[in-house]
């Protein structure tokens, strides 16, 4: 595990568009609105017990998706291997979404959620490690700020068999959430049985992210398939943020 004071750093990509689409306003016990009072930033949580299901995609797509709809937007990282982070040093500022980045790790995960100002963002997006078993207090912590937490997962028996114990935990603890399915191949036998199983215990966001090559091509360049647009996938990954974005009234 990487020293917490090493990582624990943060990155730009470029200043905050300070757009915001009905965050900033906020009423006084007198009735009248003021309009500079930023509201606390909203948090979501991308967490799978399994590695390899798809959270730091899923993290970084409907974070553009985000940014691009006019939110002020954050992403931290708690995972050592650092792919989100070195996805946001290959940003160029004057090309993308604007996207404020920060790292931490789950060994010292006050330390980590301190970094970010609630009043500076709209949405924080967080992406975490595999074997969250292994930080339970931690974890805790963590689903405790969320206010929405995302489980993504594809349709294989083993992603299916580490997620929904996953969700069962989630939701026997309160937490909001909901899967995402990705690297799905629409119209499969394989996506409609794994829609009704995940079903059975938890919610779905109904936009579905295919199995693309485009997905990965773009992550050369510090890309999102959002920020190319009119790709294959784009629309679902913004549908996803759209999900998010009325789960979380705003």
């Amino acid at each position: 595990m990487a020293d917490p004071t090493a990582v624990a750093t943060r990155k730009s990509a470029g200043k905050s568009t300070g757009k915001s689409t009905g965050r900033s306003a906020a009423q006084g016990a007198d009735g009248t609105v003021n309009k500079a009072a930023p509201l606390p930033a909203r948090w979501v949580v991308y967490s799978a017990p399994k590695g390899g299901t798809g959270k730091t995609t899923s993290c970084k797509n409907t974070a553009v998706a985000a940014a691009k709809d006019g939110m002020r937007v954050a992403t931290l990282d708690f995972d050592p291997q650092r792919t989100l982070g070195q996805w946001h040093e290959l940003r160029r500022p004057h090309d993308v979404a604007s996207i404020d980045h920060y790292e931490g790790t789950l060994d010292d995960i006050e330390a980590a959620l301190a970094q970010i100002d609630p009043g500076r963002y709209d949405v924080v997006f967080v992406d975490t490690p595999p074997s969250v078993e292994l930080y339970p207090e931690a974890t805790k912590i963590l689903l405790r700020r969320a206010d929405l937490v995302l489980v993504p997962t594809g349709v294989g028996r083993f992603d299916k068999m580490s997620v929904i114990p996953w969700m069962e935990f989630l939701r026997d603890y309160g937490r909001p959430a909901a899967f995402l399915l990705n690297r799905v191949k629409r119209r499969s036998v394989s996506l409609r049985e794994a829609k009704l199983e995940l079903g059975r215990v938890g919610r779905l966001v109904p936009h579905e992210v295919p199995d693309i090559e485009d997905m990965h091509r773009v992550d050369d360049v510090g890309c999102s398939i959002v920020d190319v647009g009119a790709v294959n996938g784009a629309d679902e990954c913004l549908g996803a943020w759209y999900f998010i974005r009325h789960e979380l009234g705003i």
